[in-house]
């Protein structure tokens, strides 16, 4: 495995940046994190990240920049926001690496270009087909990252993982629904036997490292997922044992689940409800709980050496009882 002086990881206090921060500095690169503002909570040595766009010589001597910024799939954000994080600060992040001849940039997209497609697994050459303006501007940071590498001649990577969980994150998926059971409201919508695919964050941190500093990354795009799949009934079973409490045996019937989603997209296009906050479901959370999805690692595996570890029985523990990894033991699988 190759190793990299240094590295730039904007987003670094995000759930994933903040991560990628401790990972790549357990795996022994100098970090410069870069953040949206400097406040007491910002890792060691945050710098402003419009900084270094006004000033690119800032990232000279830095062999990869790692762009997590992103504003996240969330309700109620509207199309200019998503375009503003997740498209036009892509290109100026881009541009201001090469200016600095910083030799590689890797760009974290998302599976979420991919749509939910009939034909599975998923691979890297699915066609596009998103489904919702987070990840169409996913789509669109792709293409014009690809355009712009070309263009200014630095090397880039694309890595896309899955739906990512793991200790830190205050507004994931896991948390919601370990909430929902603890609150006795949790049900599993339809029969709960569809294949979900996640992947814990300690898996994501090692396949952006390889992205990182593997030469068979260079002007390639990979897929990031974890080492086993399961089902929605599986996974609400282990949140449930994780959290010591009884899961409900009764479950909602899809067709109704689906017209209550109906209703309140409705409303909430229409303004006349759940404007100023989310509502308890809605069509694209269905999608992501119920519609199958898998994916197939084959080329990271290949060409990057990535060999996800982390099965959801460990990686669903450790994330609700908010364990980060040991530093010492990051990174050892080389």
């Amino acid at each position: 495995m190759a190793v990299i002086g240094s590295a730039a990881i904007t987003g670094a206090a995000g759930f994933l940046g903040a991560h990628l921060v401790r990972g790549l500095e357990a795996r022994g690169a100098r970090v410069m994190p870069l953040v949206r503002s400097v406040t007491p909570v910002s890792p060691a040595g945050a710098r402003p990240l419009d900084e270094v766009l006004a000033v690119p010589a800032l990232l000279r001597g830095v062999a990869v920049v790692v762009h997590a910024a992103a504003v996240r799939h969330r309700y109620g954000v509207d199309a200019a926001a998503y375009r503003a994080s997740n498209v036009e600060l892509v290109e100026r992040v881009l541009r201001a690496a090469a200016a600095a001849g910083v030799p590689r940039f890797v760009l974290v997209s998302s599976v979420g270009v991919y749509g939910f497609p009939s034909r599975l697994p998923v691979t890297e050459e699915h066609p596009y087909a998103p489904r919702t303006l987070y990840s169409a501007t996913k789509v669109e940071a792709e293409m014009r990252a690809r355009r712009i590498a070309r263009e200014l001649s630095i090397e880039l990577c694309i890595v896309r993982p899955t739906i990512v969980y793991g200790p830190g994150d205050r507004n994931g998926m896991l948390d919601k629904m370990a909430a929902m059971i603890r609150a006795g409201t949790y049900r599993v919508v339809g029969p709960g036997d569809n294949v979900l695919h996640h992947t814990h964050v300690d898996d994501v941190v090692e396949g952006v490292w390889r992205a990182s500093t593997r030469a068979e990354g260079a002007g390639e795009h990979f897929i990031l997922a974890g080492p086993e799949t399961t089902t929605l009934a599986d996974l609400s079973a282990i949140v449930a044992r994780s959290v010591g409490r009884p899961l409900p045996r009764a479950r909602v019937p899809s067709a109704l689940a689906r017209a209550v989603a109906t209703v309140v997209d409705v409303a909430a296009h229409r303004g006349v409800a759940w404007s100023s906050r989310e509502p308890p479901v809605n069509h694209e959370k269905l999608d992501v709980m119920t519609l199958p999805i898998w994916f197939d690692t084959a080329k990271a595996r290949r060409l990057l050496g990535f060999a996800p570890r982390v099965g959801y029985e460990e990686g669903v523990s450790r994330t609700l009882r908010g364990e980060w990894p040991r530093l010492a033991r990051a990174g050892a699988g080389g």
